[in-house]
């Protein structure tokens, strides 16, 4: 058995989530925490989010101490908007991926009255524009904030009511307590309900917003490099519209401030899941987002093209792996109809 539980492995590994599912099923009397853990994996990332919630309880009942489904489960919990439990079991990450820390006592949702508070950034430079919308319900609790993020976003978040800096070593700081960004919500009790978007602004020029932005590009510490098409589909989607391109390079941006004053001027964007998307979506901007399969990001749903975090946000998702070609087609329909137009229910046979 556990020789077909690492020809499972493998098979997932390679994108082959049938085969793999089988063999996980005739390994199952083998570690079975880690047999369901992996489909719980599956399951997740291929949309069947119900699935994925039963056999992960299972695997954490089973070995509670194992961070890995305890993370996979959190993430399944916070696409089904079960936000409470999500957040609480989304902490196992803290096992699983390096964070920075401060020596003071870690909040934990006591009364933050009267208190310096300091908040550390954690993850890729999307999981901190996306979080960064609880930081002002954080300050009306606190007594001061001081938040420590990447430099390229130290400016973008300056519009937020607290101290924002970016700082390697936090020894001298003068604060009582101090938190993850992503465990904020969690000690809140919140969700996208309780700070929605658009909660970042930009200030746009003296005319009507005008052109489609673009983004092709994705960071390369991203756990799907399959988010980003190759070369031959990045052509075909730059031949769609004349784009106004998103990439620093091309932009001559500086940080994430100059690429939101970019975004204030246009009428919309095309990205794929990467930072720029979530910035259009933090602005309130219409943007497609091009979403590959499987998914493996938290904030999007499967039930529509919509996501609860960016409300003028339209998911562009392939309707197979690497169905590049279908995405190419249903963003140029997207983009023959008004910014933001009707839902569009997805057929997940």
């Amino acid at each position: 058995m556990e020789s077909m539980f690492h020809q499972g492995v493998a098979h997932q590994k390679a994108g082959r989530f049938e085969e793999a599912e089988a063999c996980y099923r005739e390994a199952m009397a083998w570690k079975p925490s880690w047999v369901l853990g992996n489909l719980g994996v599956i399951y997740r990332i291929t949309g069947r989010l119900e699935e994925a919630e039963a056999v992960l309880r299972k695997a954490t009942a089973l070995e509670p101490a194992n961070p890995q489904p305890r993370h996979t489960l959190g993430m399944t919990l916070l696409q089904l908007g079960k936000y409470a439990e999500g957040w609480a079991y989304y902490e196992a990450r803290h096992q699983l991926l390096p964070r920075p820390t401060a020596p003071f006592p870690e909040w934990q949702g006591e009364s933050l009255a009267g208190k310096r508070i300091l908040v550390l950034a954690e993850q890729g430079l999307g999981d901190q524009i996306l979080w960064s919308r609880f930081i002002p319900l954080l300050a009306r609790q606190a007594g001061e904030v001081r938040l420590a993020v990447a430099r390229p976003l130290v400016r973008l978040f300056g519009q937020l009511p607290v101290h924002v800096f970016n700082a390697q070593s936090f020894e001298d700081e003068k604060v009582d307590v101090w938190a993850s960004l992503g465990s904020v919500p969690r000690w809140l009790g919140a969700g996208p309900d309780d700070a929605p978007a658009p909660t970042l602004h930009a200030t746009a020029p003296d005319r009507p917003p005008s052109g489609v932005g673009l983004m092709l590009q994705g960071g390369g510490l991203n756990p799907n490099p399959s988010r980003v098409p190759g070369p031959p589909i990045a052509k075909a989607i730059r031949g769609l519209a004349s784009f106004v391109p998103l990439e620093p390079e091309a932009s001559g941006a500086r940080d994430f401030a100059d690429t939101a004053a970019r975004i204030a001027g246009l009428e919309r964007v095309v990205s794929v899941d990467t930072s720029v998307a979530h910035l259009a979506g933090a602005l309130g901007k219409p943007c497609h987002i091009l979403m590959s399969r499987p998914a493996v990001d938290w904030y999007a749903n499967w039930k529509d093209d919509r996501t609860r975090w960016y409300p003028s946000a339209r998911l562009v998702r392939q309707r197979s792996p690497g169905d590049w070609a279908g995405v190419l087609a249903d963003l140029a329909s997207a983009l023959r109809e008004p910014a933001c137009g009707p839902t569009v229910q997805l057929n997940e046979s």
